[in-house]
Order: structure tokens, then sequence, then C-alpha cells
């Protein structure tokens, strides 16, 4: 018996529902002769009859009837398989893995995230929260679609990056704090307050030692910790200030604090990483064109309210 081919296929099941060559190859577009020479061909392979025939009617064989379920499971994959295309060519389907610092775990990217799953309710996102150097890794070997992470000075061979806009670096206070009601908080300030500071290796803090040595000064630290969201925690108890990245400022949302303009102007800079030489799906890059228009809209609103 040799395979069926996919027009045979079709023949056999417009006959079975319309019980008529003639209607069967009205259905299908086609010349009686064609239909009937095609029914004919499926029947030698099988090696019996699939139909009686009375006049012009075909009645299905309990063969053919057993035939026909198989054909209609393979028929209904196959349009499942076609509309699963077409949605992943649409962007209403498919799956994106994402990795992201903890600072953007809450706040700007979940908000990203969840507008950009309600305009493609049929993608499944799953996001994972690491650092910067295991998030590199990952996605240096394929791991996740797409990663955002602190920029780093050093180059993976195994990766591309995208350096997203740089986030202007903030001053958080306690409300009621004599720095709260300041215009901006200076290198000067931190000299005389009490000062909850990130890790000696985070490139913050190496920013700011930077500008304190320039400006010969020297400012105490009170508490360290690897996580912004925990310094502004230390600040909503009333323990300190502390010096960190808007987003992650505006992500925490605490209530008792007050973000403060931070001079001198610094920065932090994300990228985008990727693995290097893949192509990016659609629904990746329409993610990264996303992520890059909304961190462009909310640095601009913070500006602005603080021009």
């Amino acid at each position: 018996m040799g395979d069926f081919t996919l027009r045979e296929l079709e023949v056999f099941a417009a006959i079975m529902q319309h019980g008529t060559v003639t209607k069967a190859a009205d259905f299908l577009d086609i010349a009686q002769p064609g239909v009937s020479k095609l029914l004919a061909r499926l029947e030698a392979k099988v090696g019996y009859s699939l139909f009686n025939r009375q006049r012009q009617r075909l009645i299905p064989t309990p063969e053919a009837m057993s035939l026909y379920a198989e054909v209609e499971r393979s028929f209904i994959s196959a349009k499942e398989i076609m509309r699963l295309a077409r949605d992943l060519g649409d962007l209403r389907a498919g799956r994106l893995k994402i990795g992201i610092l903890p600072a953007l775990g809450s706040g700007l990217m979940p908000a990203i995230i969840h507008k950009f799953q309600a305009d493609h309710p049929g993608v499944r996102i799953t996001v994972n929260i690491r650092s910067t150097q295991t998030l590199v890794e990952w996605a240096g070997r394929n791991q996740l679609d797409l990663a955002i992470g602190v920029t780093t000075s050093i180059e993976h061979p195994a990766v591309v990056r995208r350096t997203l806009p740089a986030v202007p670096v903030v001053c958080v206070v306690p409300e009621g704090h004599a720095l709260a009601d300041v215009d901006a908080v200076t290198l000067q300030h931190l000299e005389n307050v009490t000062l909850i500071s990130l890790l000696a290796s985070d490139p913050l803090v190496a920013q700011i030692e930077q500008h304190a040595a320039l400006a010969n000064l020297r400012i105490p630290i009170a508490i360290e910790t690897n996580l912004a969201a925990t310094a502004i925690a230390f600040c909503q108890a009333g323990a300190g200030v502390t010096v960190v990245d808007y987003l992650s400022a505006s992500a925490t949302a605490a209530k008792g604090v007050v973000i403060k303009k931070f001079e001198p102007a610094l920065s932090i800079n994300y990228s985008i990483y990727r693995q290097k030489g893949s192509k990016a799906s659609a629904l990746t890059d329409a993610l990264i064109e996303r992520v890059i228009d909304e961190l462009t809209r909310e640095i601009a609103g913070f500006e602005a309210a603080t021009a």
C-alpha cells in the first residue's frame, strides 16, 4: 500500500461530507473525472471499496466511516497548526522567556509586561529574577529570549547588547526629613546624614565615591545592603537616606518617603542582552521596542517634574 496524498484524502473527505462525486467536485472546485480518478487511486491503495454505489450516491462502508474519523482528526490538527502559524505571525501566540534584575522586578517592568500581554493575550511569558552576571550567561546560552541587566564593561563573546536610555540617580529620604524640602540633594548633604548605601561592588557606589573624592568629601555609611528595595525600606523605617536609580525608587513606591533629585547628575545604564547570532522572534522585537518606549517616557516624566 502506497502512502496517501493530501489531495486523495481531501477528495475522500469531500465525498463523505457531500455524498456524490458531483457535489464533491463542486466543493473542491475540480472536474468530476478528477474526483473519480483520485477516489479510485485511494481505493486501490487500501485494497477494498470505501463506498457502495447506489445510482449517483456513494454510501460509505463501515471501513470508510472508521477511516473518515481519522482523516477528520488529521484535518483538525492541520487546521490547528495553521491557526497557530497565523497567530505567531500576528503576535497572538508564542512564548517569551525574560530575565530581569531584582531592581526591575517590581514597578515598571511588571507594568510593561502586563500591558504587552494585554495586547497579545495568547502569549505565555516567563520572568526570571537574577543578577546581571547570571542573566548575561543565560542569554548567551539562549535560555532567555532577552535579559535586562546593568550595562557591563566586559564584553561577553556569546551575547549582543542594546543599551537602554540612561536612568537618573535619585535620593530617597523619609518624609519630614531635613532633606525632604530641598530642591536637590547633593554630595555635601550626604556628609551630615545617616546614609544607607548599596554595596561597594555596585556601579552606582563607585560613581558616588569617585565624585566624593574629587570634591574632597568623606561620606560616612551607616548601613550597607545589596538591594535597592531594602535600602528604601530602611528609609521608610526612618533609618536614614539612600541614593539609588530612579527605576528602583519609583518601583518600590514606598509610603513615607520622598524621591529627590540628586546632584551631581549621575545615571545608571541598563542594557538588553540576547544570544549573539540568533534571530529574535517578532514577539521579542516587539517587547524590546515596548521596553524602550516605556522607559524613555518614564524618565522624561521624571526629568520634566524635577526641571
